[in-house]
């Protein structure tokens, strides 16, 4: 299809598991231009490389306490901003946590993004706090485990586990 634009997709994961399940999930974004959206400190993981990938890197908030809590929020949020507007994303994708959270609502908001969320595996009981949140602003909300369905809502859909 000559002259069609290829989708952008922002793939947004915190470190650890989410970190994993994200990257996981990358060859589902073939044929989209993808840029990975993570904290500073997963920027510099060595030997890390995807052909999909360009990385943008934020401050952390884990580390945050007090009023350097609201200026890291404050820090990321003028970056997803600038971020947006450079990228234009049609798409954001996001197995967790914190991290997702701003630019799910900024995109869908602003930007009519379609938003889609993976919970982790690890929130196998009743669903991360990230999960609950994003529930309402996900267009397609995927869920590892089958009895999770019933603890988010007919919008979840089980799909089958990554990990």
């Amino acid at each position: 299809m000559a002259g069609r634009k290829r989708l952008k997709v922002l793939v947004i994961v915190s470190g650890g598991g989410h970190f994993e399940q994200g990257v996981e999930c990358l060859d589902a974004f073939r044929g989209c231009d993808v840029v990975l959206v993570c904290y500073r400190y997963l920027g510099e993981l060595k030997g890390f490389s995807h052909p999909l990938v360009s990385r943008v890197r934020l401050v952390s908030l884990l580390a945050s306490k007090g009023w350097v809590l609201y200026l890291s929020m404050i820090v990321n949020a003028v970056q997803f901003l600038w971020m947006f507007l450079r990228e234009r994303p049609d798409i954001l994708f996001s197995t967790g946590s914190e991290i997702a959270i701003g630019p799910f609502i900024m995109g869908k908001v602003l930007w009519r993004t379609k938003n889609i969320y993976l919970e982790t595996a690890a929130g196998n009981r009743e669903g991360t706090v990230t999960a609950r949140v994003l529930y309402r602003w996900s267009d397609l909300f995927l869920v590892q485990w089958p009895h999770q369905v019933a603890v988010f809502g007919s919008k979840a859909r089980y799909e089958g586990r990554i990990v």
